[in-house]
């Protein structure tokens, strides 16, 4: 994403030999006196790894992360959906235009490069080491961390054209059996996913796209989002230069004739391209964020919060499940009452390998088996870094899962990608069968928590009905939606959780 504000030409880069003098000049004259100097120039805000950079180039670039929240802890007891959601976005919205005002002035004097994001209080920069200097030492600025992309988990595939029907996976969470029993195939909702894009007009996903207006229309506007350009500038429609995110978006809600794939077939879907390719850019991230909570036209303008999905899948993320940056992006979708999923990562057998955002304690996040219900060997495992957390929150199928790729096709992937699209898709299936749970974050996770089947597996601690390898056990979507669907069930879930 390329930022508004151009370097100014001629601009003077200074070195940091000056802060590091200025430093070791303090540490001569005692602890205290370091402190006091390291909080009066912010020395202490800046990751060391910014600081290398500005120091070996003369230039960095970073994020300054902003110190002040937005309040949204009255937004799930807004009734209104709607309003609930403009509540969301409109606080955010207003807390980083006033927090950034006097940062934004001090980077435009200088001639910075920056852009202001506002899901998360934050701005990305490009400058040289005393603007660095400058804007660590603003009060408002909490922290300066580095630019760092995350990744789509590496995955393992295999082409697979030949007709399953319904899949393994599908049946193995019991989705036909609440298509058959209950009739509901996830009419109503709208899941969306960050991913790689998606083949709108692939066979499986073209009558289940909410841009498609029938008889081979289609508007794009509102349903679809590249903020890094790679699918065209302008970008007008959907692709996937990956077929990653083609495949996610199948097993939420893929059906192509007899090639049953998707959790949640009568559901719709929307879609923001968070990755440029297996890396995604914090740029392109932020900014899906922030659509995701009000989408907007392909000019990204006119947002409509009226519009933002149920459901976002997430299989993006960073290895390092400390990693907090994103807290409030997942924090300000809870809020908004969308349900935040997120795949655990592909970084086992080893315990605490769980990635973020899915470590934190408001992702929900999955764990992979096999066919034979065995965990996968790659499945990340808790506790989470962050307060020593269950994770993952429940597994699902990851190994070996059919679903649609581009060009018209479709392809066997492993990963605990492939498992988080189950636990979106069942989300689905439980608000279309009881609307009265539709953006109840907390009872939904209650409901999944207690009818998952629990599988005992203590190697990282843990439970037999709850344990850092399965969670609370392996998802199971007719349960889920029959809790919903007793009142009294739903009552005593929801008092436990």
């Amino acid at each position: 994403m390329k930022a508004p504000h151009a370097l100014r030409p001629g601009l003077r880069f200074v070195s940091l030999s000056a802060v590091v003098l200025a430093v070791g000049l303090v540490l001569a004259a005692g602890p205290a006196t370091l402190a006091s100097s390291r909080q009066s120039t912010g020395a202490s805000k800046i990751d060391s790894r910014v600081l290398r950079q500005a120091q070996s180039t003369g230039r960095a670039t970073y994020w300054a992360v902003l110190a002040q929240h937005a309040d949204l802890s009255a937004a799930p007891r807004m009734k209104d959906s709607t309003g609930r959601g403009w509540f969301v976005v409109n606080a955010l919205k207003s807390v980083a235009t006033t927090s950034q005002r006097g940062l934004a002035g001090l980077l435009s004097a200088r001639g910075a490069s920056f852009t202001s994001f506002w899901i998360v209080n934050t701005v990305r920069v490009v400058s040289d080491a005393a603007t660095l200097r400058a804007v660590a030492s603003r009060s408002e600025v909490a922290s300066i961390v580095p630019d760092i992309p995350a990744r789509i988990p590496n995955e393992r595939v295999s082409r697979a054209n030949r007709v399953q029907a319904v899949e393994w996976n599908i049946k193995n969470i019991r989705a036909p059996k609440v298509w058959n029993k209950f009739n509901v195939r996830g009419e109503g909702m709208v899941v969306a996913n960050i991913d790689t894009g998606v083949q709108y007009n692939h066979p499986a996903l073209v009558k289940a796209y909410r841009g498609n207006l029938g008889g081979g229309s289609f508007n794009h506007n509102y349903n679809w989002f590249d903020p890094s350009h790679i699918c065209g500038n302008p970008s007008t429609a959907p692709c996937d230069n990956v077929g990653h995110g083609s495949h996610t978006m199948g097993t939420m809600v893929g059906k192509d004739g007899v090639n049953k794939i998707g959790v949640a077939p009568k559901a719709k879907w929307i879609a923001a391209k968070g990755c440029e390719s297996n890396s995604c850019s914090t740029s392109a991230l932020l900014s899906s964020g922030q659509w995701i909570l009000a989408p907007t036209n392909l000019n990204n303008q006119s947002p409509r919060a009226d519009l933002r999905p149920d459901v976002v899948n997430n299989s993006w993320g960073t290895p390092n499940g400390s990693d907090t940056f994103y807290q409030s992006t997942v924090t300000a979708w809870v809020s908004s009452g969308i349900f935040p999923q997120f795949s655990a990562g592909n970084s086992g057998p080893g315990c605490g390998t769980v990635g973020a955002p899915g470590s934190y304690s408001n992702s929900y996040a999955a764990g992979a088996y096999d066919i034979n219900n065995n965990i996968a060997s790659f499945s990340s495992r808790g506790p989470s870094p962050l307060g020593g957390g269950v994770k993952p929150n429940v597994s699902a199928p990851g190994v070996n899962v059919r679903s649609s790729v581009p060009n018209n096709t479709y392809a066997l992937f492993s990963g605990t990608s492939m498992a988080s699209p189950h636990v979106a898709g069942t989300v689905a299936l439980i608000w279309s069968k009881k609307p009265s749970l539709e953006r109840n974050i907390t009872m939904t996770r209650s409901i999944i928590d207690s009818t998952a089947v629990d599988t005992s597996n203590l190697t990282c601690g843990g439970t037999a009905g709850n344990n850092n390898v399965y969670g609370q056990g392996r998802l199971d979507a007719y349960a889920a939606v029959a809790a919903a669907l007793r009142s009294e069930q739903s009552v005593k879930v929801a008092r436990s959780a």
